[in-house]
């Protein structure tokens, strides 16, 4: 629907509007757009009074366009998974562009959750007690379990101890790398 035709109605509506949207109480704010548009009604803000009676039809005349008015503010202010993607793209672009890479990974993971990629399985974890293991078996059966595998089998169980042995390896490997040590320099001493 298009602004209306006649200029002191379309005020009006985009007045009502303003204050619905700022939260006003609707007698007072109704009233002071009606004599905001240049109405000039008696017995301005007394309960009955003209004011009041007056722009309560003239919303009555107007409310189609004040109704659109808040489908257009909703429309505008609408977050997206497309949009919000498209802003984290950019960072993305950016944060890499100035080598600022935990920036850029921040912004990936970010996307990735909002496209539902990832689940925070941190539930399934803070749930999983390891202290009852006695073998690698149990730590096998209870990594598993900690993804949702409910009833794991044995060869199951067995590549999850390899895929652990590995995932140790890496962080033993991470660890020394990261204070200063590589394995030439362990060989050396």
């Amino acid at each position: 629907m298009p602004a209306l035709k006649n200029p002191r109605h379309e005020r009006f509506a985009q007045l009502i509007f303003e204050g619905i949207t700022n939260g006003e109480s609707k007698p007072y704010f109704q009233q002071r757009a009606y004599v905001a548009v240049g109405y000039t009604p008696k017995d301005v803000g007394k309960r009955s009074g003209s004011a009041q009676a007056s722009s309560s039809r003239l919303l009555s005349r107007v409310m189609q366009r004040v109704r659109e008015l808040q489908a257009q503010a909703a429309e505008r202010a609408q977050e997206t998974a497309e949009k919000c993607v498209a802003e984290l793209n950019e960072l993305r672009r950016d944060a890499h562009a100035d080598k600022a890479y935990s920036a850029a990974v921040s912004a990936v993971m970010g996307k990735a959750k909002i496209l539902n990629l990832i689940v925070d399985q941190h539930n399934h974890r803070s749930q999983t007690d390891f202290s009852q293991c006695s073998s690698l078996e149990d730590i096998g059966r209870k990594l598993l379990q900690s993804i949702g595998f409910k009833e794991p089998d044995d060869a199951s169980i067995k590549e999850a101890i390899k895929a652990n042995d590995w995932f140790v390896q890496e962080l033993e490997k991470i660890a020394r790398q990261g204070q200063g040590l590589t394995l030439e320099q362990q060989d050396d001493d």
